[in-house]
């Protein structure tokens, strides 16, 4: 629970006051979660004396506002102050949590979470296109007080971090999930032929590939609605441009249609941008990787 106060005696925790964002109210979801009930205050100036937990404020050494800051990671982004945290206490909380592999969904969530929000406080990445994308950084900023409207801004900055820790707690459960299928594909490499991987039930298995740096270019696993699934491997993470598409003349086509063009019994779809074929057995999903790699 947090309890946020006006007393500054009172606090164990500050950060600062004015407009919030993912950075600090991130880092107020990560000291609950490990310290459990904390008294906060918000505050507009506060130096850091080292009697308090103090983020995103004060100059201390959790605060990335300093002159004289460059803490940064390998890839160039600078911590902001809930990386910070996270590099402090980020592996104390999974070990407190009970988590299976405490070192590698550290380092998942970091990379999945933490990166981000790092990044666009700092200004070092934007989201360049001709729409509006809201970002998790961006739909923090959403609880911010509105103009025209009478709204407590502690009130609104306990709505954006309740908000921000069931994200936090869905990532979690991502990163979680990502590290058991790395370690279960990672089972599977010997198994790899052809540069196709064959998955006896479904694995997320599109971070594992990458992250393992396998050498594969088409996945078949059972779908849940019933059939068998032949995927291409993407030419990277989250991409949709697959490194070799299935036959242009499969786009779209269903069922008899592409029974007929493709020459196998139990084709069912094939995906109109060439990286999803299904049809109701294994063998035949297979088919469509051996048909489109003889050209």
């Amino acid at each position: 629970m947090i309890t946020l106060t006006d007393k500054l005696e009172k606090a164990t925790f500050v950060t600062h006051a004015g407009n919030f964002h993912a950075d600090d109210v991130f880092g107020t979801v990560l000291m609950e979660r490990l310290f459990g009930d904390i008294t906060l205050i918000r505050l507009n100036d506060y130096h850091d004396d080292g009697t308090k937990i103090a983020y995103d404020i004060g100059l201390g050494k959790f605060d990335h506002h300093g002159a004289d800051f460059d803490k940064k990671r390998d890839n160039g982004i600078h911590y902001c102050g809930f990386g910070l945290l996270w590099q402090a206490y980020g592996l104390e909380y999974l070990k407190k949590e009970k988590i299976e592999n405490p070192e590698k969904v550290f380092e998942v969530i970091d990379e999945l979470l933490v990166i981000g929000i790092d990044a666009f406080d700092n200004g070092e990445y934007t989201v360049d296109a001709p729409f509006n994308v809201y970002t998790l950084s961006s739909l923090i900023e959403q609880f911010r007080p509105k103009i025209g409207r009478s709204e407590n801004e502690n009130e609104c900055f306990l709505k954006a971090v309740s908000f921000a820790d069931t994200i936090f707690e869905q990532i979690l459960k991502d990163a979680i999930g990502k590290v058991y299928a790395m370690r279960e594909i990672e089972k599977k490499e010997k198994d790899i032929k052809d540069k196709i991987l064959v998955l006896d039930e479904y694995i997320p298995y599109e971070y594992a590939l990458f992250k393992l740096g396998l050498d594969v270019d088409f996945v078949v696993y059972p779908s849940n609605r019933g059939c068998y699934a032949a995927h291409t491997v993407p030419t990277k993470y989250k991409g949709f441009t697959p490194k070799i598409p299935f036959k242009k003349e499969w786009a779209g086509l269903r069922d008899e249609e592409l029974q007929k063009i493709s020459g196998i019994k139990t084709a069912q779809f094939c995906h109109k941008k060439l990286f999803l074929a299904t049809a109701q057995t294994k063998e035949d999903a297979i088919e469509f990787i051996y048909k489109t790699l003889k050209g």
